[in-house]
């Protein structure tokens, strides 16, 4: 494991460029990094050595930093950085702490061995991980810390130049550029915990983060809340990042020594080189506390009652990291344990109801801890219990479908441990007195209904009991009704019967109604031609037989019925069918025929016609016969045996107007009444002379 690479590679790097005096290079060279952004605004690094008079580097005493910022014309100086002149002025740059740091560092017993020690190692590698703190790179003038900058708006650039003076006060032949935008995010991925341990009187974690994504990462902050009620707080210092090579990883790592039965809540905060933070951690609480040490359960005793076995024992201390007592039972002492229940820690009796009388049961209790572990068994105890008094609960979740011409009911299991089987009852009412249909069912939480007696009308209504091996029955379930899925068929109207009208079939049969309260109705069907009843037999959808019309749209609930579509002189056959409130239908009856009355019209009176204006008025009296819908005018001239029609007038007119007659001959004209196609006789003719 080892730092990862950062500002230290960054200083040899800048080092070796602004080394090369005596080398002919270009006028301005742009190393990487030589600008970065921080909270605090923009850091120059000039370099990984403090330059001064009195000890040169490579001929430079000093550096000399310009800056360019969005809107101006061109670099203006802004700082010079060298070595401090005096121990006060180098206490004053880095600080008290960081000295105190110094002199441990550098085993200084004084403050003027440190000063001594300082001024004759001046380069930042010879004070080991103290190289990575700013605090470092101030007092030994090797970064520029531009404090204008900090309050730039988010992504606007700043361009930095550093140039170095040399002993003789000239300025060396090259500089050196670089910029940087205000507010950049460093790429850090936010850590997760990977391990952490527990003891009595140290806790300790380790985070990790991939180091793909992580690039910029150099230290973590570490903020601390006692829990529960404490504010979180940042511990001192700083987590130094370091790198697994082999998983690829960035670890932190944290141990604290701690009093006993502390529980603290952490929170790491990435932290890059130049104070860029990072995402947050969630949060790890940790308690100090020997888990494998937790108090054990005393005095604990069994005691059969009516309920079932009551378990009781002394109280438990109430501590935070103590959540719960884990039941466990089974009927063997050896194995086979299953978790009953988990209770509060406070709690100092338990009642096991879910037994099967006459049984011996065992029971251990465990103490669960924040950890959401049980520990070792604590406490064990045994017992039996007789049920005089407990009938099992009713059954729930009942219901009831159609599997063919079947009815299938499935329920939910009752969880009671004496269960001996459940019974299926059926009734036709909620209300009835509801029979068992069932034998006992032992294995299985549905039932069968294929009774021969099921009747398709009839609305059926079940329920389910359990009983326990005690013969204690629970209470009837919720109820489930349905009606099973089997055809009834309504029988066939009989007494089909009719006559025809000029205009009108009158129908009526018996009414099946008073046979069968279930029918509600009837349908009829028609045919213009004779129905071969051998044909149509067994036919259950008469529609299916050709020529077949059923002329009732909707179902006709008397035992009679006018058909109005009809003409005179047609015949027809007819076939009725019951329908019953479930919407079958019966069989149809056979076809009765029926002749409607033949027409009886009678020719218009009063026929009377005159030339007028070189044209033939026809003028006849309004018929009143049922159906008539209109007149023809008919002209018959001299040598002709056959009169020809030369007009037709509605119902409502008694006159026309013949303008097609040549003058100079005789004509005879008569008028017929016509319905629909039947047509009068013609009347008598009347002649006209033109």
């Amino acid at each position: 494991m080892k730092i990862i690479p950062g500002i230290a590679s960054f200083f040899v790097i800048l080092f070796l460029l602004i080394s090369t005096s005596g080398v002919q290079a270009q006028d301005v060279l742009e190393p990487e990094g030589l600008v970065r952004w921080s909270p605090g605004g923009m850091v120059i690094f000039t370099g990984n050595t403090a330059l001064s008079a009195e000890m040169p580097q490579d001929g430079k005493v000093e550096s000399v930093i310009y800056r360019q910022m969005e809107g101006e014309s061109g670099l203006r100086e802004i700082g010079r950085l060298s070595r401090a002149e005096s121990f006060d002025e180098f206490e004053h740059r880095a600080g008290r702490p960081l000295v105190e740091q110094l002199m441990v560092t550098t085993r200084s017993s004084t403050e003027e061995q440190l000063w001594e020690y300082v001024k004759s190692n001046p380069g930042l590698a010879e004070y080991g991980f103290l190289v990575f703190l700013d605090d470092m790179w101030r007092a030994f003038g090797t970064a520029y810390f531009d404090e204008e900058t900090a309050a730039l708006p988010q992504g606007e650039e700043v361009v930095y130049e550093v140039a170095f003076i040399l002993e003789d006060g000239s300025e060396h032949e090259t500089r050196y550029r670089g910029s940087a935008s205000a507010g950049r995010v460093p790429n850090i991925l936010a850590p997760g915990v990977i391990a952490y341990s527990e003891s009595d009187s140290l806790v300790a974690a380790q985070w990790a983060s991939p180091i793909e994504g992580s690039e910029d990462v150099m230290f973590a902050n570490l903020f601390r809340q006692e829990w529960p009620d404490g504010e979180f707080e940042q511990v001192p210092g700083k987590i130094m990042a370091m790198r697994n090579d082999e998983a690829e990883l960035i670890l932190y790592t944290w141990e604290e020594s701690v009093e006993p039965e502390r529980a603290f809540r952490y929170v790491l905060e990435p932290v890059d080189l130049m104070g860029n933070t990072g995402p947050k951690s969630d949060t790890l609480l940790v308690i100090s506390v020997d888990f494998n040490n937790i108090p054990l359960m005393n005095q604990v005793i069994s005691t059969e009652t009516a309920n079932g076995i009551r378990l009781s024992w002394e109280p438990l201390p109430n501590k935070p990291w103590l959540t719960g007592i884990e039941i466990r039972r089974s009927r063997d002492a050896r194995q086979d344990y299953i978790v009953l229940d988990t209770l509060a820690i406070t709690e100092t009796e338990y009642i096991d109801n879910r037994l099967v009388p006459n049984v011996t049961y065992y029971y251990e209790f465990r103490v669960v801890t924040i950890r959401q572990t049980a520990t070792l068994p604590s406490a064990i105890a045994s017992g039996s219990f007789e049920n005089r008094e407990m009938p099992p609960n009713p059954p729930y979740g009942l219901t009831a479908v159609h599997e063919g011409e079947h009815i299938r009911l499935t329920w939910d299991s009752v969880e009671e441990p004496d269960l001996f089987a459940y019974y299926v009852y059926r009734g036709t009412s909620r209300y009835d007195s509801l029979v068992v249909i069932s034998h006992s069912i032992t294995d299985s939480l549905t039932f069968l209904d294929a009774s021969e007696l099921l009747d398709g009308r009839t609305n059926y209504v079940y329920a389910v009991k359990a009983v326990n091996m005690s013969g204690l029955e629970s209470e009837l379930s919720e109820f489930a009704a349905i009606r099973p899925n089997r055809t009834v068929q309504p029988p066939a109207p009989a007494g089909l019967s009719g006559y025809g009208e000029l205009y009108r079939v009158r129908l009526s049969w018996r009414d099946v109604k008073r046979l069968d309260q279930a029918v509600s109705g009837y349908h009829i069907y028609r045919s213009h031609e004779p129905v071969n009843e051998d044909i149509h037999a067994g036919v259950k959808q008469p529609l299916e037989i050709p020529g077949i019309q059923r002329i009732t749209d909707v179902i006709h609930r008397i035992n009679a019925y006018d058909d109005l579509d009809v003409r005179p002189g047609q015949t027809l056959y007819y076939a009725i069918s019951s329908v019953d409130i479930y919407g079958e239908e019966s069989e149809i009856t056979p076809f009765f025929e029926v002749r409607t009355q033949a027409t009886a019209l009678i020719a218009p009176g009063q026929v009377s016609a005159r030339a007028i204006n070189g044209r033939t008025e026809i003028r006849w009296s309004a018929t009143r016969q049922e159906g008539a819908t209109g007149y023809t005018v008919y002209r018959r001239s001299r040598g002709q045996t056959d009169p020809a029609v030369v007009g037709r007038a509605g119902i409502d007119e008694t006159t026309f107007l013949d303008s097609e007659a040549v003058a100079g001959n005789l004509y005879w004209y008569s008028v017929s009444v016509i319905a629909g196609e039947i047509e009068s006789p013609r009347s008598t003719e009347e002649p006209v002379e033109y």
